[in-house]
This record gives C-alpha cells, structure tokens and sequence, in this order.
C-alpha cells in the first residue's frame, strides 16, 4: 500500500475531528473515530484494512495493524461496543443522586454526561504507558528526575523507574566547592571545551551533585569534567583511568550491556507528540473537542510503539510459558490486550491477534509484533465513555468504561489490579463500591502526584517550566530556584488536601507552606533551611495568604522583567472566580513601556484610563495593584525605581461582573480572606473540578449537576476530597444522553 494511503488510513482512524463522529463496525469488530465533519473521508474498504501495514523504518518488520477500521460519516450515537461483549447491567435505577435535588430556590434533577471519546493526553499517554510496559506499583510518583534517585532512576510515566543498562550516570561531587557550570566532555562527543556542546549536568540541592544522564552503546569511553569552562578533572569516584596524554589521567567507561534494549522505557514516552490545545479559559490539557488527531500524532505514536515494543522484554510478559505455541500466544493476547484496551478483548479480536503472533518466527518476536499493534491502537490512545443505551433517551456505562473513567479522573492513568477486579467483576456498577473505589483511589500515592498536577494547570503553573527571569534585574533566579517554587506548591496542596483539613479555605489562606533555602532567601526568612523542603510557619509577608503569596503565582504571573498587574489580576479572575472577560480588541494596547520614574501601577493607570480599555480593565487593573508589592519573582519589596508603592487593592465585582461591588484590601491576606468568603470562588472551584473530569467546560444542562456539587461540597466545610467523589459518582458520571 502507498505510504500516504496508509498515513490518510491511519489519521482517519484516530482523528477525533468533530468529536461525536464515532462510526460502529456491526459485525463485531472493534470501531474506531471518523475524520472530521469538514474533511471527506476515503472511500475504503473495511476488510481490506485488516492487513494494513504500519509504516516502519524497516520493511521487513513491518507490523500489521488490524485495529483500523474506517467507515463513512455516522454519529456518536450509533457508536456500539463490540458485538460479543455482555451488556452492562442496568444502573440508572440504582442510582440515589437523580431524583430531584434542591439548590437554592430551585428543585432540579442532574442531567445525564456527554458521550464521548477521549484522546489519552501526553501526560496520561506517559502514565499508561509506565503501568502497562513497567513495574510501577511500589515506584514513587514525580514529577522531575530530582524526584528520585537520581543516580540510579529516572522519572518515567510520573514514577521513579530504575535506568536501564545503557543508560549512564554522570554524579560529581564538588566537595564543598561552588562552580557554575559542570559539563562532561569526552571522546564521545568530541571533547568539547564549552557547556553549550558537552554534556551540561544539573545542579541537584537534594543531593549535593552536579547530575547528567546519557545512553551509550557497548563499547570503551574516555572522558573528564569540566569545571566553570576551565578545570578539567578526572571522575574522582572511578579508579579506571587512562593517561591523557598531557600529564593527567581521563577516566575510563565501560559499557557491556549483552544486548540490553539501550533506551529502556523513554523518560518521557510521549516526546514529540504534540501539544494539547486548551481553547481559552480551559486550564486543562484533556479539553476533549480539541484533541483533533493529525499526520504528526500519527507518525509519532507508531513511533512510539515500535520503540516501546523494543525496549521490553518480551518473556516479562509470557511469564511462566516459554513455550511457541497457540496456548502461550493467547494467555498473552487476553492478559495484555485486557489492560492495554482497559477492556476483555472479543472473541474474534483475540483470534487476530494471536494469528499474529504465531505468524512471526519466535514467540518473542510475535509478543513485540503484537505489543506494537496493541500500542497503535485506537482502543488504547483512546478512553471510550459511550456506555450502552437503557431506553430511556440515556446510555449508562459499563463496569469497564467506569473503571477507566474513574482512574483517569482521580489517577490520571489506568486501572490498576483492585479497580480491574471491580470492573471484572461487573460491581463497579454499584453506587456503593463506585463510591469505594473513588475512595480508595484517593487514598494512593499516584493521586496525591496526580491531583497536584490538577493544582499546577488549575493555577495557571506550568509555564514556570519553560519561563526565565532577566538575568541582569534578578541575578538570584536559577532552574534550581524555579523548581522550589513549583514543588512548594505541589507540596502544599498535596498536604492540605490528603493530610489537613483538605478544605478549600485553608488552600487560599494558611499562614504556613513549604520552604528550602532558597526559598527561604527570596521570602527573607531568617534561619538555616538547608535544600529539602519543610513545612515553616511565618513566611515573612506571606501569613494568611496561602496560595496567593507562593512564589509560583506570583512569578507565573509575572514578565520576565517586570511584574504585571493584568496577569495577576486575570488570574484571580478565571481561576478563582471563572469570570471570563472576552479577548481584547484587536487594537488594544500592550504592556506599557517601562519608565524608570514611574511605578508599574503609575504606568499601568495611565495605560487603562482610555476609555476605550476601561471596559476591562476596570475588572483587572485594581484587583492586580494589590500584588504589586511582590516583585516579578514574588520577593516582597515597599519601593519600585526609588517610588514608594501603595499596598491597595480592589476586589470589585466579586460575585459577578458589573455588580458594581467592593472589597478594597491592602494586603494579599485580605483579598485571601475576601475570596475565603465568598460563594463564586466556591462555585468556581466546583467548576473546575468538574471540567477537569469531564474534559468540557459546562453547558446550561449541566447546572443543576453544578448545584448538586456545590451543595454537597458546602454540607461537607467544602472538603475537596468529598467534591472529588461526588463527582465521580454523580448521575452525569455515571449515565450519558444519547
């Protein structure tokens, strides 16, 4: 077949386009998502697809996708589950949340779900990926190699996972000494003089270590550190060395790993995919209408596959039978397709798949030919929540389809062993062990990382991953420092949702966080921190503020010169309160031009008092001078250019916009306790949750749902871990419209 048919056969198969054009196969095969509304799809034939072959680097390995299955234009609606699977049991009468709940003044009854189909995003990609192929389940959650032991484990799929063979760890020690730069030069890459070339290891606090990885094939290698571009030394911790020729010694690496996989699980399986779209006022990466499949994600999950199927071993998945043959092939088919399609696989999908196997020339080589096609398919990039119909206009889903839904929502990845056992078991159904589960789910390490990531795109945070300082204004901003500030924040929602009161309030104002010492230096606290973080109270400027006064808001919401009164006030606006504003006109003006006579309040009043840009600015300007005495590193200062700088602040139009109300604060634990106080931040936090979840902002049908929520979060002192399973055993959770 043409490589571009395969390639259009692919995208057509994977692309979810509109979204609810799902198309059913009828005869028992498995359906697949249709090209967009706009984009006519080929003419092709389905039983023609069965032997496409996926597109490799080497014709002769060229695995057989038999997943793709493309049908012209059909609705969501007419999407159906395999034909041989049993139909789940009737859960819309057991559900105890439909009847008619009261919110307010209002008696209403919660609406069923959207239908739909779910993309895996990068980040859940990654987790699936490190419980399916790796051994996770005692591993840490992280979420950067410093996480870990970072001499002997990488972070893989958001867990510690032990490197493998090939890959080689550079740790100097620099024995009390400060540099500013270490890089590995060697005859491996030239031995490049400059850190811009070598190998430019990482400044880990933690560990007292300058660290860089590397992957190496079998071989002999000679290297040395440099320090600060100009001291080359020996590795001080290896007593294999080699003259360098100029009265000093190299040091000598050997790698002998026998044929090892040289890459193990990628640290970041999803590498190259592309970047999810968040449409504006969508904090999350897993907005479902925007995750349209196109030619590069294609390319790159085969690429994936083939590379994932490469570095596992294939007998860690045949345990116990070595043996080629029909019985060996299928324990692996129905063991391993199970929980990569997080589903029992049908009687003629089994059959395929173990006719793939046995045509390969060994049992190792069919499992890696098979893992490539389980790791391309649309059943497992995607997480279907279709359920199936119930007569009544709605479609409830399956045990398998709940336990999927509910470890994505609350894990961020797949099922693991207890949840499957519930799904196998068909009890998940019950609002009872639903509820269980949730729980329990709650409970384990993985969402404790999960949902503090939850907090990070909730607050608008990640782009302190890819965001610098001026070095010239704040010669003090390091990745180390960057890096602090992200995990106080983690750290601190992690504590106050699993291990304090876990309510709402105390997120937006406890006089207590996380701090190190370099933390410590920006927040001028005095005292030894040393480079861990510990739970401090006293914070100096920060008491009574909690989130509003990390470091992470404050620098994330901040240029990298200069502090910026609009984003911090829109931060309040949309991630607080879910007040959007609308886009500014094309001809509004940007950021005004720094005047070293002038405050960035005196600069930002003159640029909102057109009248043209009141508009908005009357919503953000007031609100934003509050922050100003935080600098664009969120370090505390009085002065900006010599100019005193006023401490005021308004939070006008709490409740909704153009109320005309006002809560003038003059510190961030005022606008704290103003926000404390006030139902639309609650309302909003529901809000958010909930569009976490369900990968959608909310429509007018969902309101009741949203004053269900809300009220069960008010019963319970606004307990997020109690909104978190309320969610997840809601009507709309559980039951869909067709």
């Amino acid at each position: 077949m043409c490589p571009r048919v395969v390639i259009a056969v692919l995208v057509a198969s994977l692309a979810l386009g509109c979204r609810d054009k799902i198309i059913p196969e009828r005869t028992g095969t498995p359906s697949t998502p249709g090209e967009p509304s706009d984009v006519e799809a080929p003419e092709v034939d389905a039983g023609a697809l069965d032997d496409v072959a996926l597109l490799t680097d080497d014709a002769e390995s060229s695995t057989q996708l038999d997943d793709v299955v493309l049908t012209p234009d059909s609705g969501a609606a007419d999407m159906a589950a395999p034909t041989d699977m049993a139909a789940p049991t009737d859960v819309a009468t057991e559900f105890d949340g439909a009847a008619d709940v009261t919110a307010g003044s209002v008696a209403c009854a919660p609406a069923p779900g959207v239908r739909q189909v779910r993309l895996l995003t990068r980040r859940e990609y990654d987790r699936t990926v490190a419980d399916l192929l790796g051994d996770v389940a005692s591993a840490a959650p992280c979420s950067a190699d410093t996480d870990c032991d970072i001499v002997s484990e990488s972070c893989a799929g958001g867990f510690c996972t032990t490197d493998p063979c090939a890959v080689k760890t550079f740790a100097f020690d620099p024995q009390g000494q400060s540099f500013t730069t270490v890089h590995v030069a060697g005859d491996f890459n030239g031995w490049p003089a400059s850190t811009a070339l070598g190998l430019s290891l990482q400044w880990v606090p933690s560990k007292g270590l300058w660290v860089g990885k590397r992957v190496f094939g079998d071989g002999s290698y000679l290297y040395k550190y440099v320090l600060d571009g100009k001291t080359w030394v020996a590795d001080p911790k290896s007593a294999s060395i080699a003259p360098d020729g100029f009265g000093g010694n190299n040091t000598v690496l050997a790698v002998a790993c026998g044929g090892a996989p040289t890459t193990g699980l990628p640290a970041s399986p999803s590498a190259g995919f592309p970047n999810e779209s968040r449409p504006d006022g969508f904090a999350f990466d897993d907005h479902v209408a925007s995750a349209v499949v196109t030619s590069v994600h294609v390319e790159r999950y085969l690429a994936a596959a083939k590379a994932l199927a490469g570095a596992v071993s294939p007998a860690s998945f045949t345990t116990g039978c070595t043996a080629f043959t029909t019985t060996c092939a299928t324990a692996f088919v129905e063991s391993f397709g199970k929980r990569a399609f997080r589903r029992p696989l049908t009687a003629a999908e089994t059959a395929r798949y173990v006719a793939r196997v046995m045509a390969a020339p060994t049992l190792n080589d069919g499992v890696r030919l098979v893992l490539r096609i389980f790791l391309s398919s649309p059943y497992f990039l995607y997480r279907f929540e279709l359920g199936s119909p119930q007569g009544d206009g709605t479609s409830a889903l399956d045990s398998w389809e709940l336990a999927s839904a509910l470890s994505y929502f609350l894990t961020g990845s797949m099922p693991d062993e207890p949840l499957f056992e519930a799904a196998e078991s068909g009890t998940l159904v019950s609002a009872a062990v639903l509820k269980s589960e949730a729980e329990r789910l709650l409970s384990t390490p993985r969402a404790r990382e999960h949902l503090s990531t939850f907090a990070m795109q909730w607050l608008g945070l990640e782009r302190l991953a890819t965001s610098d300082k001026s070095p010239l204004l704040f010669p003090t901003w390091s990745t180390a420092l960057r890096d602090a500030m992200v995990n106080e924040t983690r750290r601190f929602f992690e504590h106050v949702v699993f291990d304090s009161t876990g309510a709402l309030p105390e997120l937006l104002s406890a006089d207590w966080s996380y701090a190190n010492d370099l933390l410590a230096d920006l927040y001028g606290a005095p005292g030894d921190f040393g480079g861990a973080l510990e739970k401090v109270t006293g914070l100096p400027h920060r008491g009574g503020a909690g989130l509003l006064g990390h470091a992470s808001v404050l620098s994330a919401t901040s240029h990298s010169d200069q502090t910026s009164p609009i984003r911090r006030g829109l931060f309040v606006r949309k991630a607080l309160l879910c007040q959007e504003l609308g886009a500014p006109p094309p001809n509004a003006g940007g950021v005004p031009e720094v005047d070293p006579n002038a405050t960035t309040r005196e600069r930002f009043a003159q640029h909102s008092a057109d009248t043209f840009c009141q508009g908005c600015h009357q919503f953000i300007d007031e609100l934003g001078f509050g922050f100003e005495r935080y600098d664009a590193m969120g370090a505390w200062r009085t002065t900006e250019n010599g100019e005193a700088i006023a401490p005021d602040g308004d939070m006008n139009d709490l409740d909704y916009l153009g109320s005309s109300s006002h809560a003038p604060f003059t510190s961030l634990a005022g606008l704290a306790a103003t926000l404390v106080g006030s139902k639309t931040v609650k309302r909003c936090f529901v809000k958010q949750a909930f569009r976490f979840e369900s990968g959608r902002v909310e429509a007018w049908a969902d309101q009741c749902q949203l004053d269900h929520l809300e009220a069960t979060f008010a019963d319970a002192g606004w307990d997020i871990r109690t909104l978190l399973v309320a969610i997840a055993t809601s009507h709309a959770f559980r039951v869909r419209s067709l």
